[in-house]
């Protein structure tokens, strides 16, 4: 990835021409959507019409926003300020609330919610959480997000690949705000960024970390078994082998965030019902229209938990067994066709 100063003009200009000239065109790109879904017969170049037009409209308010914030702090000088933290926090509630709302009205999408009651008091209270969820689709990081702000009016800081920096805002929220962005180039950097944001995280912060790595498909299940063999690695090998609905998790992501903040409560989310389209293509072919996302957590405190760093491997996959149990209960989950 390109340092901030060559990758931010070229972005941040291009998506600025690209969500004007969008905004402009709207009402073209609507009707070609609602043109092209009439000759196929298929809801979708409609929806993906809809969602485009949403989606760039949010981004050029959020770019100009970030630009007058950046204006108004200085040039930069007191970004790192309570206030112009909760002015991008708002913003962030912002674009993936309402990127969330959209998404459930155009594709008729319900989202229930059934956290244990543990957890429920947990996500509650005014405590810092680290909360290790399922990957299994591109939209689980919007929803899991939009429901620990909306839901539980919760400050996420988000572990996320450097790649989705590739996005303006994404790049600018998430550099701005206590998240943990990762070049997965250098593992030692990429623990220490999460061990940092874990150990920054307020009253009402959230660590919202995705152990797998990667949204779940049944090759990449394939994949990272085979790549623990060739590792040695046989235990976790064998306990990939009987999940059949999730990744192995990677332990150093998850172990760094409990270094961070040993004392915080750790919540574990499964969720399933939007299907296992990970990609465009499997998007496109297998849309999850008038489906409902069921999200369940559970809570660990921490005298509950290992502290030693060597045990908490062996604890983190007894989780993910877990998870994979209460995926497997659902039975409305297949992989993509």
């Amino acid at each position: 990835m390109p340092p901030a100063p060559i990758r931010r003009p070229l972005t941040i200009t291009s998506w600025l021409i690209v969500s004007t000239l969008c905004l402009l065109l709207s009402p073209l790109i609507l009707a070609a959507g609602a043109l092209a879904a009439g000759v196929m017969r298929q809801p979708q170049p409609r929806l993906l019409a809809r969602l485009v037009v949403e989606y760039f409209a949010r981004e050029l308010l959020v770019l100009t926003a970030c630009g007058a914030l950046w204006l108004a702090s200085g040039c930069g000088w007191r970004m790192r300020g309570p206030r112009f933290r909760r002015a991008h926090y708002g913003l962030l509630r912002w674009f993936v609330g309402g990127l969330a709302a959209r998404v459930r009205r155009l594709l008729d999408i319900t989202v229930r919610t059934e956290p244990e009651p543990a957890a429920a008091d947990s996500l509650d209270a005014d405590r810092p959480v680290l909360v290790f969820s399922r990957h299994a689709g591109p939209a689980d990081t919007v929803f899991v997000t939009d429901i620990l702000m909306s839901g539980y009016d919760r400050l996420p800081s988000v572990v996320f690949k450097d790649a989705l920096a590739l996005d303006p805002v994404v790049d600018l929220l998430g550099h701005r705000l206590p998240h943990a962005v990762l070049d997965k180039s250098d593992a030692d950097e990429c623990e220490q960024r999460i061990r940092d944001a874990a150990a920054q995280l307020g009253p009402r912060g959230a660590l919202l970390l995705f152990p797998e790595g990667g949204n779940f498909t049944p090759e990449r299940r394939r994949r990272s078994i085979a790549k623990l063999w060739r590792k040695g690695r046989r235990r976790e090998a064998e306990a990939g082998e009987q999940m059949e609905h999730v990744l192995p998790p990677h332990p150093s992501g998850a172990l760094a965030a409990l270094a961070g903040n040993p004392d915080s409560d750790v919540i574990f989310a499964a969720h399933t019902g939007l299907g296992l389209a990970a990609f465009p293509g499997q998007l496109w072919r297998d849309p999850p229209i008038g489906r409902t996302l069921t999200a369940h957590m559970w809570r660990v405190s921490p005298d509950e938990r290992p502290h030693d760093p060597d045990a908490q491997p062996a604890w983190l996959y007894d989780w993910w067994k877990r998870l994979d149990a209460w995926v497997e209960a659902q039975g409305s989950e297949s992989p993509p066709q």
